[in-house]
């Protein structure tokens, strides 16, 4: 024991002197950058003054000599004058002139030369790592000499090497420590002796004594000694004492924190029912933003910090533990934390201790913070129902929230209003400014439409333009709710049509509105939806850009809708269409061709109108069977003609072509396969296309023509001058006809401004060496206008309304002198 202590105590000096000796060095170290840096400022003030009055004279020499004698006296290691751009126009080394500082200075930073520049204050940089410290001095560096503006802001950048100057005051700190060090270890080594002598023999012998404590439950120490050794042993004793009392309270602590070590909470709070208090881990406390002294002792700091929402819940699950109902407490609820906001937190816990009644006397919990898994999962619930491009509600929320507002309206007896909009003619943003653009205004249209919203309305994105409003609780009323959610539509539609910007364009937009009321009937949320959504397509087809409320007489339409496109369905299937066909006149009344038209006849409706089941094809897709079925039966009847030998005059038989059987890619090929399967001549065929389709893919659109135009297909454009402005595009593509649309000719006695327009459309057709025919000639007014215009072929129910194919065989073969 004699030789221990004084090595320990030698190595306790060694290691406070070591402790003692890096503190110092680290202080002196601080202390001289610091020094440096005061030093550096006020070299850079002195130059600063002398510089500015060179610089500002132009005197670039003087200001070299000046900067250059001021780093030789003060040992500078880099001292530069550097430009706005970061050039170095004066430097104490020569190398380093007129390249940027941030290339060749020591460890020169661009951001607080920029920083200095800008705010034009100094900024020293301590730069431990490389003994190095630097100072940006902001300077007025004079205007320049072609220049009428202000003086240019540059910088001097001073740069100093502590590493030298360290070294040797480094060297004298360890000296002083040195001695310092033999002078305590000495003196150490006196007192430890000393100390063995009066202490350590006496202690020694009390030892002995203290091992009884291990053996001995309640041993009694008796105080032997006098003076403290004495005063020791009695307290020692005592101390005995007090460790086997103190027992039962450490196996109550370690149960406490066994319990905390096999939990995954971060705070405990240990609850002794008894005395009503409660111990918080100062994790617990620092989890809510307080310090350990912060908090008392009572379980109403628990209970005052849960969510008011979240209280009774909590409080429950902890009563059910208690009265054994549940094996173990556990809770998932929001704490105030000390800031305000709330954390959303998991407890767990389990009763350790009860009474003697079995009744429960200790509670212990655990705490964890669950806010950012809880943050998560509230993410994916939002995205699950909302929408990612606009934030607002989607399809599945608009269902949901719908369904409970039918069912409160039940309840109250109140009406609802669901409006659906759609966005006219939307698709013409993104095909002009990008889908970049469109999703941007998608997002403006979600902000107007949410302005001025209640917190029981929603608002949905049900998808691509379409936008959906919830207003529940309108009235009582039927009529005045439909009134009501007629305005509010109407209201949103003047709000949507103001201008938006987008990319520098302003976009005026329009609304087409279609509105169901709830409760209605048995009828649940995708019920409602649908109702809205037939009345919006009924506004679609009938009037754009206005409010279309539903009733049962929409569902009628869209019912017969459906079992028009049934029947339309089974009549191709059956073959009970007709292929019409209207002829074509010249000025000597002779047939010089005719256009096919298709008629359908239904035994129970009667003649059905194309104009009703023509867009309906459209819309449902069956315009492609429809178009290729009428193609076919036109070359057949045509090949049925040349067989009988058609008359010389007779020079073509035109076929309506849809745009969408234009732009399948198969188009060409099933043209093909048609006429050649017919083996009608293909020179005797006019296929007629829209405007539309010849501003839609030019390219593919010429190819397509010329491909047909190869084997002799000539090609007209229907209803010319009524559609897309394709004037742009008539020189390029390979047609032969322009038909003027009847709109333009039915006007013609009006002497409005459908006479210019038919006259240009005959020069352009001149100049372009095309063909020209005039449709929905009615009168010899209109003929003999036409005749004047120098326009050769007439088609109208002047002449002739569409026919059967055995009357307009029986005219075509024999009875065309009728006509003249």
């Amino acid at each position: 024991m004699s030789v221990v202590i004084p090595i320990l105590a030698l190595v306790l000096l060694v290691i406070a002197q070591s402790l003692l000796l890096l503190g110092t060095l680290h202080e002196q170290r601080n202390k001289m950058a610091e020094h440096a840096s005061q030093r550096l400022l006020h070299i850079g003030y002195q130059l600063q003054q002398s510089l500015s009055d060179s610089l500002s004279r132009h005197q670039w020499d003087i200001a070299e000599r000046q900067l250059t004698l001021v780093a030789l006296n003060q040992q500078l290691d880099s001292l530069q004058v550097i430009d706005p751009q970061g050039l170095v126009q004066i430097s104490n080394k020569r190398a380093e002139k007129s390249l940027f500082a941030a290339d060749n200075a020591n460890y020169f930073n661009t951001e607080l030369f920029n920083q200095v520049k800008n705010k034009r204050s100094p900024v020293s940089q301590v730069l431990p790592e490389h003994w190095q410290v630097n100072l940006y001095l902001p300077l007025d560096m004079g205007p320049r000499e072609d220049s009428l503006r202000r003086a240019e802001q540059g910088a001097i950048f001073v740069s100093y090497n502590l590493q030298n100057t360290w070294l040797v005051k480094r060297e004298m700190i360890i000296d002083e420590a040195i001695k310092t060090f033999i002078y305590m270890s000495v003196a150490m080594l006196l007192l430890v002796l000393m100390l063995n002598r009066l202490l350590v023999a006496p202690i020694n012998k009390l030892v002995g004594r203290t091992k009884q404590i291990q053996t001995h439950r309640n041993a009694n120490i008796a105080a032997k000694s006098q003076g403290e050794i004495g005063a020791l042993e009695h307290a020692i004793g005592k101390m005995a004492n007090g460790i086997h009392s103190s027992f039962a309270q450490l196996q109550r602590s370690e149960q406490r924190w066994q319990f905390a070590l096999s939990g995954s909470g971060d705070g405990i709070w240990d609850w002794n029912l008894i005395t009503n208090s409660v111990y918080y881990s100062p994790q617990w406390k620092a989890m809510l933003g307080y310090q350990d002294s912060e908090i008392g002792e009572k379980i109403e700091e628990w209970e005052s910090r849960i969510h008011p929402e979240d209280l009774d819940k909590t409080l429950n699950e902890l009563r059910k533990h208690l009265k054994k109902k549940n094996k173990v407490y556990e809770s998932m609820h929001r704490v105030k934390h000390k800031d305000g906001h709330y954390l959303w937190v998991l407890s767990r816990g389990m009763v350790v201790e009860r009474s003697e009644r079995g009744l429960p006397s200790r509670v212990i919990s655990t705490q964890t913070n669950i806010s950012e898994v809880r943050s998560a999962q509230e993410l994916v619930r939002f995205q699950s129902s909302h929408d990612d491009i606009t934030r607002l509600s989607n399809r599945r929320k608009l269902l949901e929230n719908l369904d409970l507002e039918i069912e409160r309206g039940r309840k109250s007896n109140k009406v609802g209003a669901l409006i659906y909009l759609d966005i006219d003619h939307f698709k013409n943003v993104n095909d002009m400014l990008g889908h970049a653009a469109g999703d941007l205004l998608l997002r403006l249209i979600a902000h107007r439409l949410r302005e001025g919203r209640t917190s029981t309305e929603t608002v949905a994105r049900l998808g691509g333009d379409e936008f959906a409003l919830l207003v529940p609780n309108l009235s009582t009323d039927r009529e005045e709710a439909k009134q009501l959610a007629s305005n509010m539509a109407e209201h949103l539609g003047r709000v949507i049509h103001k201008e938006f910007v987008i990319k520098g364009n302003q976009i005026s937009l329009n609304l087409t509105t279609g509105v169901a009321l709830f409760p209605n009937h048995d009828s649940n949320a995708t019920e409602i939806l649908r109702q809205a959504d037939i009345a919006l397509y009924h506004g679609k087809d009938n009037e754009r850009s206005s409010v279309h409320v539903f009733s049962d007489q929409m569902a009628d339409e869209i019912q017969e809708r459906h079992q028009l496109t049934k029947m339309m369905r089974e009549a191709l299937e059956n073959e009970d269409m007709v292929a019409y066909f209207q002829p074509r006149y010249n000025a000597n009344f002779e047939m010089v061709g005719a256009e096919t038209l298709l008629r359908w006849f239904d035994t129970k409706l009667g003649w059905i109108s194309p104009g009703r089941f023509i867009p309906l094809a459209e819309e449902t897709g069956l315009i492609v069977t429809l178009g290729q079925w009428v193609m076919r039966s036109a070359c057949e009847t045509l090949k049925t003609w040349e067989d009988r030998g058609l008359p010389e005059n007779f020079k073509t038989l035109s076929i309506n072509v849809s745009p969408n059987q234009f732009h399948r890619n198969t188009f060409v090929q099933e043209t093909l396969a048609i006429i050649q399967e017919a083996g009608c001549d293909p020179k005797l065929i006019e296929l007629e296309i829209t405007e539309g389709v010849l501003v839609d893919n030019v390219q593919d659109t010429v190819e397509k023509i010329q491909a047909l135009r190869d084997i002799g297909v000539r090609f007209s454009v229907d209803d010319f001058g009524t559609g897309y402005s394709s004037l742009a595009y008539l020189n390029k593509l390979p047609i032969n006809c322009l038909k003027i649309d009847k709109s333009f000719v039915s006007e013609l006695q009006s002497g409005g401004s459908e006479c210019a327009i038919i006259t240009t459309i005959i020069s352009m057709a001149e100049n372009l060496d095309l063909e020209v025919i005039a449709e929905g000639v009615e009168t010899e007014y209109q003929l003999e206008f036409l005749k004047y215009r120098r326009c050769t072929v007439y088609q109208g129910f002047y002449f002739s309304e569409a026919l059967e194919p055995e009357i307009f065989e029986e005219r075509l073969f024999i009875g065309q002198a009728e006509i003249a």
